[in-house]
């Protein structure tokens, strides 16, 4: 009886110490969250402070991570994993997972903050679930459906190995218009009247991409293109300026928002996969060198890196409270 309660005691205390297997996170603080790709951990980067907090090894192969409205539950997710894992920042574990099989490339919160835009590259749909992780709806659009957009009641989807973006009324939940866009895009952002959208992308393989192009929602036809080479997969942009992070060629490009004329470039980073701006300061995921670079965006100048885990890819904020 005596050895069956040892017994006991020892599954409960490694069941604990498993539920807050990380650092938890402070409420309060302003984050940058980094996916890393290489080995499966994400880490939390203090934006007042410009240093890593902690990094978390999930030890999966996760591609990204999206944050719930409560600004505590923290998606994380794969195209190569079976489930969505939901994490909580401040208890520092796994809350649940739920099962939605493999595909999974993206997930956008919707601007209402009710609902998810799920991104399935096995299905070609983008299915839509509750905040609680109940499916309610799926929408067949092209190939590789990966970047996601919304502007108001529409969103707009660049499927990655097709050549057509989807146009989807998120209130009708159908597609309701597409047009041929290059194949291999991704990365994009919409004007600020939701009547533009500008796409990057890799290219096709044969041909390296170095154009961003500017194309009507409405009619698809293209109206403009920046010249950004090369592979501007990252884009960008605030009041003032469009900013376009080429992973080719290690540079970060930015440009007047009305004229189009590049005014600014930096060389930055080793294989830059994601930007993220925060007033005016910019930080760029080097891949391939394990770090992140905090740059002045006025002056177009490297302030400092940041070490984080193996090949940070993707980047989540969380704007922080006031202490």
């Amino acid at each position: 009886m005596k050895r069956w309660l040892i017994l006991l005691c020892i599954v409960l205390l490694l069941t604990g110490c498993k539920g807050g297997a990380y650092q938890s996170i402070d409420t309060k603080a302003s984050l940058l969250i980094t996916t890393n790709i290489k080995e499966g951990s994400i880490s939390f980067i203090d934006t007042d402070t410009k240093k890593t907090i902690t990094t978390w090894h999930l030890n999966e192969a996760i591609t990204g991570t999206t944050l719930l409205p409560d600004r505590n539950r923290l998606l994380v997710y794969g195209k190569q994993l079976e489930y969505i894992y939901v994490y909580s920042l401040k208890d520092g574990k796994q809350l649940e997972k739920w099962n939605t099989g493999k595909g999974i490339a993206n997930i956008l919160l919707s601007e209402n903050g009710k609902e998810l835009f799920v991104a399935d590259q096995n299905q070609q749909k983008i299915r839509v679930f509750t905040t609680n992780g109940k499916e309610t709806e799926s929408i067949s659009v092209g190939k590789g459906p990966l970047t996601m957009i919304q502007y108001n009641d529409m969103l707009y989807v660049l499927n990655f190995y097709d050549t057509k973006l989807s146009s989807i009324d998120v209130k009708q939940k159908k597609v309701v218009n597409s047009f041929m866009i290059p194949p291999a895009s991704t990365g994009a952002f919409l004007s600020r009247d939701g009547k533009d959208i500008f796409i990057g992308g890799h290219g096709d393989g044969k041909q390296v991409n170095e154009k961003v192009l500017m194309y009507s929602v409405q009619d698809g036809q293209m109206l403009q293109s920046l010249h950004a080479p090369f592979m501007p997969v990252n884009l960008s942009t605030d009041q003032q300026f469009i900013y376009v992070l080429s992973h080719g060629s290690n540079t970060l490009r930015k440009f007047d928002g009305k004229t189009y004329k590049e005014v600014g470039v930096l060389e930055v980073g080793s294989n830059p996969f994601a930007f993220w701006q925060v007033g005016n300061e910019g930080y760029v995921a080097s891949y391939d060198s394990d770090e992140v670079y905090v740059l002045d965006l006025s002056e177009m100048k490297i302030k400092q890196t940041i070490s984080v885990g193996k090949g940070p890819f993707q980047f989540t904020q969380r704007v922080g409270e006031k202490k």
